[in-house]
Formats: C-alpha cells, structure tokens, sequence
C-alpha cells in the first residue's frame, strides 16, 4: 500500500483539510482477532500412540497421577429423598481447599455402587448441581440445576466439586489470568491442576465402603467437562465419561473459528500442537474406553470442523476394535447448553457403560 502523510489542521470546529488532503474512510468493525491460518507450529515433533499420555501429562504439569487422598468430612445428613450426603474437602497442589459434596444412596451394599465425579461449569457450584430438584432456572433456559443429585437418585453414588476455575473459587477472572501467567514458567497449568482435583475426587468416590472402585467414572459441563476428558486422558484406570460441551475437537479449530474470548488462557495448553491435537489425546490415550461427547452443532466452544476431524479420527480406533457403541457422538442443534433431554442421554449413558 502506498504511504500518504496526512498533514491537516484542526480548529475548535469544523476541520479544515489542506490541499492533497482527504479524510480517511470510517473504520470498519473487525472481527476477531487471528493468527495467520497458515502458521505451522514450531520445531514439530509429532507423537502418536503410547507416548501421547506421557507427553500430555509432561505439557500439563502434572507429575504424577495421585493416590490416596486426605479428606475431611462434616457430619452426614439423610434428605427425605433417600441419599446421604455429606460436605467433604481436599487440598490441590498449589494447597487450596477443594469443596465437595458427597451423595450416596440409603442402604447400599458394600461395593455395590457404581459412582461418577460431577463437575459444574465456570460459573456453576456445588450447590447448584445439587439442587433438591432437577430443572433449568430462568424458565427452562438456564443452567441445569440439581443434575448431580439426581444421578444420586437414579443409583449411582456421586461426588460433585467446585473444581478449579469456577467462579466461585475463582473470585475474579484477572486472578485466574494472573495466577495463569505465573504458573507458566514453572511449567504448571491450570488445567493441570483441574485434572489433579478430577481424579482426587475419583479416587475420593471410590473409597466409599459402598462404592465399587472399579465403576467410577467422570462428567462435567463445560469447564467440569474440559478436565472430564484431560482426566480420562492421564489416568488409563477411569472406565467411562461422558463429555458435556467441553471443547473437544481440536485446538486449532478453537483457535482459528471459535470465539476467542470465551475461554480463558486455561484451555490453550503451550506447545501443545507441536505434539498432537484433541483427536489424537483421544485416539491414544482415551480409546477404546467408553466415552460419550455431547457436541451441539452451534457450541461457540467447539467449532463443528473440529469435531467433524475428531470423529474422522477416532471413530476408526474403537471400529477396528469392534467396540463401535463405546464412542458415542450426540449432535443436536443447538448451541452451548445441558438441557434436561441432554441429561437423560448421560444418565442411560452411564447406566450401560457403569451397570446399576
């Protein structure tokens, strides 16, 4: 483009231009900013197979997958619905309180339970999810309320959390920007730390006298679905999830059509595309084990291009295997929400990976 220098004059009103001179053309509204859609990540060095768990762990900070967990109780209260719940806390890495709420069915058998660790979205809690009742709030077009619960109700024993990153704990959104920034060099993430609660809540759940062990799996909506599938991913022991509207597709797809500013630095883990992108997490690390995704076709968090190339590439994987019915795709039209119908899904979901 061809360089102009624009001398002019301005007075209290109007401004007077001087010859050669013509006001430039009223700004245009942009879209969002973007990279270039051509860049290439830099030093590539693809990986595949066994050593995509290894490398993501190493990406996200997270050292080792944890063990025994350190839990203090409050005292449990039986509701006239038949569940006894009660208050429970564990401490992160970083050695913040992680508050949650057990709910397990009245009069269960020693080992008998199937469980799943419940987790809100970011501005979600605990208490939302559950609720004495299940129901949207704002005349059905709010967030689903009391859904953990119900899956209490519905025989499973759950253990829902007020994980990382929720508003709740949060406070405000530049502490987690900040707190984001200064983990970095430490080579530590946030999603790290989502996952490290994840499964703190698992091995949680399955500790309870009338959980079986070996039946607990994970789900979450939105932010609780993220660190759903990034758990699944690093511990091979989790049976079966069912990922809610948590971004799943691929990065890149996130970076180059998705809305930008509607997901913290959290979910861009560094040098992550030097190595893989989400269908490959998913392909090594996750299959064959169960996993149900719940990808409305307008989820501004995940473009349909992404899931399109996920499905393209992990569905293979369990067909090969002859396990075509442990990858479950549903795709309603719709955009970033967990309606009632959406939750039935879940719960028969489970009900046929987890049993009864």
């Amino acid at each position: 483009m061809q360089d102009r220098t624009l001398l002019c004059i301005v007075l209290i009103s109007p401004v007077i231009w001087l010859s050669g001179c013509q006001p430039e053309e009223p700004a245009a509204e942009l879209p969002y900013y973007r990279i270039p859609q051509d860049i290439q990540a830099f030093a590539p060095q693809p990986i595949r197979g066994e050593g995509v768990r290894p490398k993501l762990m190493e990406l996200l900070g997270l050292e080792s997958l944890p063990t025994t967990v350190e839990v203090t109780r409050e005292k449990t209260v039986t509701s006239d619905d038949g569940i006894d719940s009660t208050r429970i806390s564990f401490l992160n890495s970083l050695g913040e309180t992680v508050p949650g709420l057990l709910m397990v069915p009245q009069g269960a058998g020693p080992g008998t339970l199937p469980g799943i660790v419940c987790m809100p979205g970011t501005s979600g809690s605990v208490d939302q999810i559950s609720d004495e009742r299940l129901y949207r709030e704002r005349d059905g077009q709010g967030p689903l309320r009391g859904w953990a619960r119900e899956l209490a109700r519905r025989g499973f024993a759950t253990i829902a959390i007020n994980e990382k990153g929720t508003v709740i704990r949060r406070r405000v959104f530049e502490d987690w920007e900040r707190e984001a920034k200064m983990l970095i060099p430490y080579g530590r993430t946030q999603m790290g730390v989502l996952v490290e609660e994840a499964l703190k809540a698992a091995r949680v759940l399955a500790a309870e006298p009338s959980v079986d062990p070996g039946r607990v799996g994970l789900t979450g909506f939105s932010l609780g679905s993220y660190a759903t599938w990034m758990a699944a991913a690093c511990d091979p022991s989790i049976p079966a999830v069912a990922v809610l509207c948590g971004g799943l597709g691929t990065l890149a797809a996130v970076i180059h059509e998705g809305d930008p500013d509607r997901s913290s630095s959290f979910s861009y883990i560094p040098h992550m595309l030097r190595y893989f992108d989400h269908p490959e997490i998913v392909a090594a690390a996750i299959a064959p084990r169960p996993l149900m995704m719940l990808a409305p076709l307008r989820d501004q968090d995940m473009p349909r291009s992404g899931v399109d190339r996920l499905i393209e590439v992990v569905r293979p994987v369990y067909e090969e295997q002859g396990l075509a019915d442990r990858f479950v795709v549903y795709r309603p039209d719709d955009e970033h929400n967990f309606r009632i119908e959406y939750f039935e899904w879940t719960v028969e979901w489970f009900k046929s990976q987890l049993g009864e």
